[in-house]
């Protein structure tokens, strides 16, 4: 286990925010992860598992939690019959440029989401409440269970919970460390990644940092209303209406405009439920 280290940095989530990160450590391997789990059991420190930081909001100034950034070896192999086996730390890109390169089918509507396959696999990414997801190309998931000491394969059916939610939410104790997933082959007329990441330049807001969809549930025409407040530089998108974009350093700004949201939702039957991982 390397060393845990303290320091301040904006660069472990996309919203580009500045922290003091009193506990940060990173592992290639289960050992090394098991030995940070050790230490947070030992310390009753939380553990929170970094794969990009594309959808971690971290919400205090000094970090508490020990950030273990996943280093695991990135690898896509071919098994057999148009399986193939995808390492956790390796990016939604890459595999997505594998499979176009190999006239293989994929998940190409995650083309505009900068996240990690383990990330991705955790929150059951996809596009809306009743679009496809990522699981619907995998077979099965291979994690460690630091709680149980023992390496687990499971099929999807075990996995999905719901909605952005599957048994790895918010849990971490378990780290994913592969899948396998199952792409075939088929012809393309064009190229699917060029063609939605045009549908995200036109329809998303990479203007400022951002990390995407900030509630999975709610009445979300709340945020579209909100588009005009602004809170220092930061404000909900008028191009993406659920998105948070932010030119601050701190991160007070999102967090209250994510209250506000919150506590208007007090007059609609629906709840306000976050999609962003809240980090303290």
């Amino acid at each position: 286990m390397e060393k845990i280290k303290s320091f301040i940095d904006n660069n472990l989530s996309f919203y580009r925010t500045e922290h003091y990160f009193e506990r940060y450590g990173e592992f290639q391997s289960i050992e090394e992860f098991h030995e940070y789990c050790n230490w947070a059991k030992a310390n009753n420190v939380k553990v929170y598992i970094l794969g990009n930081g594309s959808n971690t909001l971290f919400v205090k100034k000094n970090i508490k939690t020990l950030i273990v950034k996943n280093n695991i070896s990135k690898s896509i192999n071919y098994l057999s019959a148009n399986r193939f086996e995808v390492s956790s730390a390796t990016l939604i890109m890459d595999v997505l440029k594998y499979c176009y390169d190999n006239s293989l089918s994929s998940f190409y509507f995650l083309a505009s989401v900068p996240a990690t396959i383990g990330g991705a696999l955790a929150m059951n990414a996809g596009g809306g409440k009743n679009s496809t997801t990522i699981y619907e190309f995998v077979e099965n998931v291979t994690f460690f269970d630091f709680e149980s000491n023992n390496i687990r394969t499971i099929d999807k059916e075990e996995i999905v919970k719901g909605h952005r939610e599957t048994i790895f939410t918010g849990i971490h104790s378990r780290l994913i460390l592969s899948a396998t997933f199952k792409f075939y082959h088929t012809s393309f007329d064009e190229n699917p990644i060029t063609t939605r990441l045009k549908w995200s330049k036109k329809f998303q807001d990479y203007s400022l940092p951002n990390c995407g969809s900030v509630f999975k549930e709610g009445y979300l025409r709340i945020p579209k209303y909100l588009s005009w407040l602004k809170i220092g530089k930061t404000s909900y998108s008028s191009k993406a209406p659920n998105w948070i974009c932010n030119k601050s350093s701190s991160h007070i700004p999102i967090i209250i405009l994510i209250n506000i949201v919150k506590i208007l939702h007090v007059f609609s039957p629906r709840k306000a439920i976050l999609e962003i991982i809240s980090v303290d």
